[in-house]
């Protein structure tokens, strides 16, 4: 039962299997030694043995170095186990936590403190970053026109869409990261609001709030007076707390009616007891920390302000 186990293991990882998992499936030291002694199994990467029956390719020494390390195929490997039009599996680039230093030959490893965001999928066999933090880990390591045709590619072949691009800039850009600038100049230049629906970037902002910790506002708050007449639609609100947020765009408020209409609804909304918050694109995408803190400090119990 152990030996037919240990191979299921190793057909499913392209012959490899590491020592770490060869013991979880019941084999001892002595037993993996014999293997290597005999010529039965070999060296892939350290702590990492392949069946001499199984070839070596691209993937094998890709999924190997991912063993080796308790990592992640990740930037450009992780681009060409996707499909992304311009990669091949021509590297191995790795991704482990920043705290982990080991030294492999032949695979290039990338330490982040944001192992939580990866999110791996398996493709091809092989556990890799998903796709949206690929596109932007390769913003660190290759040219501004190679970016470029980076985020066509995966927009054209629709493995992600323009707002999730976005959402994946602001997650990470919260913490400080590499290649964030990069990624945020190409989506900007080429994009900007105007490409985001404001049904999207509310949806977008509201995950944002979630993801720092605060409840999730409710979306296109009606809120009327005591008639029952509508006084306004907002964006995004926490009613309990009368707390309104309103998403200023160049797209749908740089006009002539809105300039006039948006002052007296807010005014209106304050005269009932709303608080109106007001953020824009730039402090979506420039500035999510302070967005996330002000929108905390408002929430926070009274008692919280008195201390």
């Amino acid at each position: 039962m152990m030996e037919s186990e240990v191979r299921s293991r190793m057909q499913e990882q392209h012959g490899l299997i590491s020592r770490s998992q060869a013991r979880s499936e019941g084999l001892t030291d002595d037993q993996i030694r014999r293997r290597l002694r005999t010529g039965e199994w070999v060296c892939a990467a350290r702590g990492v043995y392949r069946h001499a029956v199984s070839p070596e390719t691209p993937l094998s020494r890709l999924l190997a170095g991912c063993l080796a390390c308790d990592g992640v195929a990740s930037h450009r490997s992780a681009a060409a186990l996707h499909d992304i039009d311009g990669y091949q599996l021509d590297r191995i680039e790795v991704l482990v936590p920043w705290k982990r230093s080991p030294t492999i030959r032949g695979v290039r490893l990338h330490r982040t403190t944001q192992m939580h965001l990866t999110e791996p999928v398996v493709r091809k066999g092989v556990p890799c970053t998903w796709i949206g933090r690929t596109a932007l880990d390769v913003a660190a390591v290759v040219s501004r026109q190679q970016l470029e045709f980076t985020i066509d590619a995966v927009l054209r072949q629709g493995l992600i869409r323009l707002p999730d691009l976005y959402q994946v800039l602001v997650s990470h850009s919260r913490q400080g990261r590499t290649g964030c600038g990069p990624f945020r100049d190409a989506l900007e230049e080429r994009w900007g609001d105007d490409a985001v629906p404001l049904s999207a970037w509310s949806r977008m902002v509201a995950d944002l709030l979630v993801e720092d910790g605060l409840d999730r506002p409710v979306m296109e708050h009606r809120i009327c007076d005591q008639t029952g007449a509508l006084v306004a639609q907002v964006d995004l609100a926490y009613p309990s707390r009368r707390v309104a947020i309103e998403l200023d765009s160049k797209r749908w408020h740089l006009n002539s009616v809105s300039f006039e209409r948006d002052p007296r609804r807010r005014n209106a909304l304050t005269v009932m007891g709303w608080t109106v918050l007001t953020f824009t694109w730039s402090d979506y995408v420039n500035r999510p920390g302070q967005l996330c803190a002000t929108v905390a400090k408002l929430l926070a119990p009274a008692d919280r302000h008195a201390i």
